[in-house]
């Protein structure tokens, strides 16, 4: 399991390597417009636009990159494009989708000529281009001379860190088309290991199947909101959700379902019942935190007041060291855990732990002005998104897989201990018949008569006459019995002969007419199994003797290749089947259905004026040679 786990992470690694590679070079020969942008703080955050361009403290920006951490001021950008002969389709690119409003002033011959708004906190059809990021269409005609003013408003939240770049229209919308492609095959897999495991949780009803499908759709919640991809498809007109922070909020969201799933994975209610209880709170308060967030959304809290954002910022630092250290917690008990799919599971999960870990060190730092990543968040959270995959969905498809195979098992060992317990029931039977017969032949038989022949030495007179009379009655009626006890010849005769020859008799004897007929082509059956459908017979012949009042009857034994059909039809005056059972009926219907059992085999009963016809359908996976 450990090497086919390890060979499947190889082949995903290298197919994210081939994707990233394919990405990367299909996007290396395009490149931004030369963009010199000069950047003005404004500490007051009220400066209008006929200020802003009459100030003289804009300053060259030494980056591509602007990062300024928390702040409390408005910030511009100021830029100039010229064209000569030939006009030009351009688009500024703002690489952050969470600032609260984007602004962009056209400005021509210190006149304002336009003025574009949007921004996270506005509906997303206010962004002049369909895109995760904003971005800004800029067209250019010949000989034509614009500055251009670009206002971000990003105060008292976590981070203002964008990259701004120029590029053509057309390099635009051919890097998107790929970036949307690449997430649209990530999204196909997302879909179908949810999907995979929904079929598990139906098929099992293990509910640790259908938590790690919700931990997988909260983890790509956390990853939409990361992209802005979840604005633009899940909540567009809903901009009060941006706020304060929809990237946390998927994550309140995420991990209840995740630890979900990690006390069922790792059975914590009984292996270690005090990280248990710890993970039983934490789970808890993540839910309320999450509701209490959306009820202030919805209230506008977070916008009436903004600087409540960083206490949110605040208490989930806490919150994520705690969660931390209950990870850490559980990784431990994974690891050291006696089963090796817990303990997978736990290397799995240190591996997650220390993305994460990396991601909240390179946060904290880019709390600082012109701070930058080591290694790009979106990397480190695609490769923790596919360890959830790859390794969590083989682990659980392992799981999966065992207990099939246990349940088939557990099945097998169900029908083996009723097949012998029907054999034994019987077993039972049969010796008691047997037992039967001989105290009727050495004991009642012989009893009976010894009296006859007394009642013979007797001077006859009408009393002892019909007293003989019945005795020789009796007598007779045990010879029908003890004829009914199977002779050591049957496994010469077969079962075709036996009830070819039990019909002669019973026409001997009945006033009843039996018949008996064959069809299909006869299979090589056990002797136990063709005693079984002989005592099958009689059992129906008696009852058709005794209960039905009819004056014919036939005995078919059909075979076809899929079933051997034993059917024993009259035309008597028929019963309630509602009132015959094997719970509800005597003796010989037990007797009837015990033996079916035993076969494998199902009874039909159909019973009305018109007479009564029981089928008895043998499988024909009882054959043995």
């Amino acid at each position: 399991m450990v090497r086919n786990l390890i060979g499947l992470f190889v082949i995903v690694v290298l197919a994210i390597s081939g994707f990233a590679w394919y990405h990367t070079e299909s996007v290396k020969g395009i490149k931004g417009q030369p963009l010199a942008l000069l950047h003005w703080e404004d500490t007051t955050g009220r400066a209008t636009i006929r200020q802003v361009m009459q100030s003289a403290d804009f300053k060259l920006t030494q980056r591509q990159r602007q990062s300024f951490g928390y702040t409390e001021s408005i910030h511009w950008f100021r830029f100039h494009l010229t064209t000569n002969n030939v006009p030009q389709e351009l688009t500024l690119d703002i690489q952050n989708h969470s600032i609260n409003f984007v602004d962009l002033f056209v400005v021509q011959d210190g006149k304002l000529v336009s003025v574009t708004k949007t921004g996270d906190w506005l509906p997303f059809v206010q962004r002049p281009v369909p895109t995760k990021s904003f971005a800004f269409p800029i067209y250019l005609d010949a000989y034509q001379f614009t500055d251009y003013y670009l206002r971000l408003d990003k105060r008292y939240e976590v981070n203002l860190a964008t990259d701004i770049t120029l590029w053509r229209t057309s390099d635009f919308e051919d890097k998107e088309q790929r970036a949307y492609f690449l997430w649209g095959i990530f999204m196909g897999v997302v879909i179908l290991v949810v999907l995979l495991n929904l079929i598990y949780w139906g098929t099992t009803s293990d509910q640790v199947y259908l938590w790690y499908a919700l931990y997988i759709l909260g983890l790509t919640l956390r990853q939409s909101a990361d992209s802005g991809l979840g604005f633009q498809y899940l909540w567009p007109t809903m901009p009060i959700l941006n706020s304060p922070d929809p990237v946390i909020q998927a994550l309140w969201l995420y991990l209840p379902a995740l630890i979900q799933f990690q006390q069922y994975f790792l059975d914590l209610r009984h292996e270690n019942k005090r990280l248990f209880r710890v993970t039983q709170v934490f789970k808890y308060s993540l839910w309320a935190g999450s509701l209490i967030v959306l009820v202030m959304q919805m209230l506008g809290i977070w916008r009436q007041y903004p600087e409540t954002v960083m206490v949110f910022i605040r208490i989930h630092t806490i919150v994520a060291n705690i969660g931390m250290v209950v990870f850490v917690w559980i990784i431990i008990t994974g690891l050291r855990s006696d089963n090796t799919l817990k303990q997978l599971y736990g290397a799995g999960l240190a591996l997650q732990t220390a993305g994460q870990i990396v991601n909240i060190v390179q946060n904290i730092m880019r709390f600082q002005v012109d701070s930058s990543y080591f290694i790009d968040p979106y990397l480190i959270l695609i490769i923790i998104f596919f360890i959830d995959l790859v390794v969590f969905a083989y682990l659980l498809a392992y799981r999966y897989r065992t207990s099939v195979t246990e349940n088939q098992q557990l099945e097998i060992s169900l029908v083996q201990t009723q097949q012998e317990t029907n054999q034994k029931v019987i077993e039972v039977l049969e010796s008691e018949r047997q037992q039967i017969h001989k105290m009727l032949l050495t004991d009642v038989g012989q009893r009976l008569q010894r009296a006859y022949d007394g009642l013979l030495a007797v001077p006859p007179s009408p009393m002892l006459t019909d007293s003989a009379t019945l005795i020789q009655k009796v007598h007779t009626d045990l010879d029908k019995i003890t004829q009914n006890i199977l002779s050591v010849e049957f496994a010469e005769k077969g079962l075709t002969k036996s009830l070819t020859e039990l019909v002669q008799q019973l026409n001997q004897t009945q006033q009843i007419q039996f018949s008996f007929q064959k069809t299909g082509k006869g299979t090589t059956l056990s002797v136990a199994q063709e005693v079984q459908l002989y005592r099958i017979v009689t059992e129906l012949v008696n009852n058709t003797i005794k209960h039905s009042q009819a004056t014919q009857a036939t005995i078919t034994l059909a075979y076809d290749p899929q079933t051997i059909c034993l059917t024993v039809d009259d035309n008597g005056k028929g019963f309630d089947t509602a009132k015959v059972s094997e719970a509800t009926g005597g003796i010989g219907v037990r007797n009837l259905f015990a033996r079916a059992r035993d076969l494998d085999a199902t009874v039909t009963i159909d019973s009305g004026h018109g007479g009564t016809k029981v089928c008895v359908n043998v499988p024909q996976k009882i054959q043995t040679s």
